[in-house]
């Protein structure tokens, strides 16, 4: 067992999902308020497979019902739009895709075209033609930006500094490159993130409460727009990580107000704000 998941497995252990739950009842009383949640790793396990990730079933049915209480429900994810609501089973939630660049209205057939971004693909395209997929690397292309995975690679940190090296300065492009988890992200420089796409919600519902849930690095930026809003005296935040898998980075623990061990702790913490009623 690793020093990742040895650690894994006492979080897990000593969890007392107490204090995270009153954190998350004391920001949604702060009405209106609004959920908002990443998905891989927050309310679905990480699996080998990307495809065949899901999240916990009990974790859409909470999302649901907390849909009919709050201002707004949201999952704001790294995966394209219509992958999102692929794996969710649902066309009735909020899906802000691809790291804040898409946005999924609940009952909508596609995302808007996003004519800002319309040099977007072509910059993603050559990007990746730089880089040479081997030893169980593969490309997650979403058009306006790109994930490179590595997670299945005999030598997962060899790979990424391989990669990272072909990929070398995007910024002629208009491109930044992001570590996320066993992957990095390609995207359009300064077009938004889950930090501007919480921003946006929070005006948008003129929301007074919010929980925030992630469990990876581009999590960090709606962590950070969440935190800054409360010392700001504009927002009551309750921001919890999820650790699951081992894999969380450090940060994402020491930006939140608690920690969830896995996604399972988070599902049953929704479920019990969602059968408070």
């Amino acid at each position: 067992m690793t020093d990742a998941s040895a650690h894994q497995r006492r979080a897990a252990t000593d969890y007392d999902p107490a204090r995270p739950l009153a954190l998350a009842r004391a920001a949604l009383d702060a009405a209106p308020a609004g959920l908002l949640t990443d998905l891989d790793g927050t309310l679905a396990p990480i699996v080998r497979d990307p495809d065949s990730a899901r999240p916990l079933p009990a974790a859409v049915e909470a999302l649901h019902a907390l849909q009919a209480r709050l201002a707004v429900v949201a999952v704001i994810t790294g995966r394209a739009g219509a992958d999102a609501r692929r794996m969710l089973g649902s066309d009735q939630l909020l899906v802000v895709a691809n790291h804040g660049l898409e946005w999924l209205e609940p009952g909508a057939a596609a995302t808007p075209a996003r004519e800002d971004l319309a040099w977007a693909p072509e910059a993603v395209r050559a990007a990746l033609g730089r880089v040479r997929l081997d030893d169980g690397s593969w490309i997650e292309d979403k058009t306006l930006s790109a994930t490179l995975h590595f997670r299945n690679a005999a030598d997962p940190e060899a790979v990424r500094q391989r990669l990272r090296r072909e990929l070398g300065d995007l910024e002629p492009m208009g491109l930044v490159v992001r570590p996320g988890r066993m992957s990095l992200e390609i995207r359009p420089a300064a077009a938004g993130n889950k930090g501007t796409a919480l921003e946006a919600l929070v005006a948008r519902h003129a929301l007074r409460g919010v929980l925030v849930m992630g469990d990876d690095t581009t999590d960090l930026d709606m962590f950070r727009a969440a935190t800054e809003a409360r010392a700001a005296g504009r927002l009551r935040a309750a921001i919890l990580a999820v650790a699951g898998a081992g894999e969380a980075p450090p940060a994402i623990a020491a930006a939140a107000d608690a920690v969830l061990p896995n996604p399972a702790a988070a599902t049953e913490l929704l479920s019990a704000l969602a059968a408070a009623g």
